[in-house]
């Protein structure tokens, strides 16, 4: 008898594993993957980039893809040169990177030539799937605990590859990218509250659109003259002026994502104004008063 309820014990949390609710990649906008990438052929550089969803789509090979923007920041130096990674404004304009769909549980990549397959989630111990060069065997499945949801993540016969469900791999969203030169270094993944990153050590930070002014002095160096509380904040987020009444143009606030995305415009008549953040999803934001002031905040 305690065979056959260790027998049931066992199946029934393996039947649980594997009716595990499945965690699509992302499709809309807000989702960003950093790298860093190395160059020393010629002259050291480095450049610092994220690849984010802009939430727009292109049709190609009869689907529907999500285009992938790059952003990036180009750093040159003498020999060994290895800026710290900061926040910084990119010196390049976004660029159209690729574009990707998801089917069937499966992430593909827009090609010339038609679509490469990036992820299979369907796969189980000892299929093969696709990695940075050619195929890996899957070795063992389990999950890992992402802000408060379960994710699948896939181990490999490299234990520096795996693929985690709804967010790409060790080695960031494509792979490809990385070809274990050590040349191509992935940080982070972030969505919405989530933040992922291979080596909890290493820190996620923004790169600000080009021309964008904002920078981690300016944002640090703020003018005593607007104030804004709480922050974090839940509800509502309370701009004070201090100086110079908000009004006009010079009144506008707005509040961007970490991709750039203005989701809030709106000009003030008076020293103070209070805005609604509540059904803002949780994460970092930026918001801009009188044209030039920028102040950093969270939602929780």
């Amino acid at each position: 008898m305690k065979r056959l309820l260790y027998l049931m014990f066992l199946w029934c949390s393996s039947y649980s594993g594997f009716s595990q609710a499945y965690i699509p990649m992302p499709a809309d906008s807000g989702a960003t993957w950093r790298y860093r990438i190395y160059d020393i052929d010629f002259i050291t550089q480095v450049f610092d980039n994220i690849l984010f969803l802009n939430g727009e789509d292109t049709f190609a090979n009869g689907h529907t893809y999500h285009k992938i923007i790059t952003r990036s920041c180009r750093q040159v130096g003498s020999a060994g040169f290895n800026p710290p990674i900061v926040s910084i404004a990119a010196n390049l304009a976004d660029q159209y990177y690729g574009a990707i769909r998801e089917s069937g549980k499966q992430e593909f990549w827009l090609t010339v030539t038609g679509e490469d397959m990036m992820f299979d989630f369907n796969a189980v111990v000892n299929d093969s799937i696709p990695a940075y060069s050619g195929k890996i065997k899957v070795t063992a499945i389990d999950s890992v605990l992402l802000s408060g949801a379960y994710h699948k993540r896939y181990l490999t016969t490299d234990t520096g590859y795996y693929v985690v469900e709804g967010v790409g791999s060790s080695r960031g969203l494509i792979p490809a990218l990385n070809d274990g030169s050590g040349q191509v270094q992935f940080y982070c993944f972030t969505f919405d509250s989530l933040t992922y990153s291979p080596d909890p050590a290493l820190p996620c930070t923004y790169i600000y659109t080009e021309g964008y002014g904002l920078s981690v002095t300016k944002v640090n160096n703020q003018s005593p003259e607007i104030t804004i509380y709480p922050n974090p904040v839940t509800s509502v987020l309370t701009i004070q002026s201090n100086g110079a009444i908000l009004s006009g143009a010079e009144g506008q606030i707005t509040i961007t994502n970490l991709v750039g995305q203005t989701i809030f415009a709106h000009d003030y008549n008076n020293k103070q104004a209070q805005i609604d953040v509540a059904d803002l999803p949780v994460g970092v934001y930026f918001l801009k008063v009188n044209g030039s002031e920028v102040r950093k905040f969270v939602k929780e």
